[in-house]
């Protein structure tokens, strides 16, 4: 599976044997892709509440974070991220493989509300290239409501991702999803 010994799910304990056990509780298994953190636990225990964190705002920002998150993945030819983040968005928010493609061409053309589309065009712009974000982008991004916090969070978590595609390539993580 991976090049690092992670802990498997029998002989999981103390923080990493709870965080296992809410994960296989709010998902129904544990992704390999969060397996592989238990290489450090503390990591671990971080990452989940992450995860814990995006899974409590509403439907519409959790698809914008799960297009975020495919969108840096096939950036960064993470395979296991970006058929991972594929596979939720193809079975949770109804999107075809067609539909993956297009967006991949044109960000502007995900199927998001106008301020989570503005949050997207402005995360991948960040990714693709942080230097020529100005002073206009973010009074552009206020105009439509968006707040500092939103911009920074939005940046954080599309950075984010690049972590865990570096850290996913380097050790091999395992597929373990369908599309």
């Amino acid at each position: 599976m991976s090049l690092l010994t992670i802990t498997d799910v029998n002989d999981a304990t103390g923080d990493t044997k709870a965080i296992y056990e809410e994960i296989q509780s709010a998902f129904g298994m544990i992704p390999n892709g969060i397996k592989q953190w238990s290489v450090n636990p503390k990591a671990m225990r971080i990452v989940w509440n992450t995860i814990k964190q995006r899974l409590s705002l509403d439907k519409e920002s959790q698809k914008l974070h799960t297009i975020i998150r495919y969108l840096v993945s096939d950036e960064s030819n993470c395979t296991y991220c970006k058929g991972f983040n594929g596979s939720i968005l193809i079975s949770m928010y109804g999107m075809s493989e067609d539909d993956l493609v297009v967006i991949k061409q044109d960000n502007s053309k995900a199927p998001l509300e106008e301020k989570n589309k503005a949050l997207l065009l402005f995360a991948m712009k960040s990714m693709n290239d942080a230097d020529s974000v100005n002073a206009q982008d973010i009074a552009t991004m206020k105009a439509l409501g968006i707040s500092e916090f939103e911009m920074f969070d939005i940046v954080h978590a599309a950075s984010s991702m690049l972590v865990a595609n570096t850290l996913f390539k380097t050790f091999k993580v395992e597929q373990d999803y369908q599309i």
